[in-house]
């Protein structure tokens, strides 16, 4: 088993390696008043890494909304 994730592991760090080399062009990201020019990869793995967190943080909210629900439904039936 570690075997295999050893070599998807790799395999992802080709693909992504890859993607940055041939996605290296600067383009202009803008938010309102904000603006920075970067390559194209980074602008993409960025936006990646802050949909990841902002997804995990949701999930963890909504998790945390389930237990107090639950534990609220048990405190009731008491």
């Amino acid at each position: 088993m570690k075997i295999l994730k050893l070599t998807l592991l790799i395999i992802f760090l080709i693909i992504a390696l890859l993607f940055a080399v041939q996605n290296f062009e600067t383009t202009r990201i803008s938010f309102y008043r904000w603006s920075a020019e970067m390559p194209l990869s980074v602008a993409i793995i960025g936006i990646y890494i802050l949909g990841a967190l902002s997804g995990s943080l949701l999930f963890s909210i909504l998790k945390k909304l389930m237990y107090w629900r639950e534990i609220n439904e048990i405190n009731e039936r008491e």
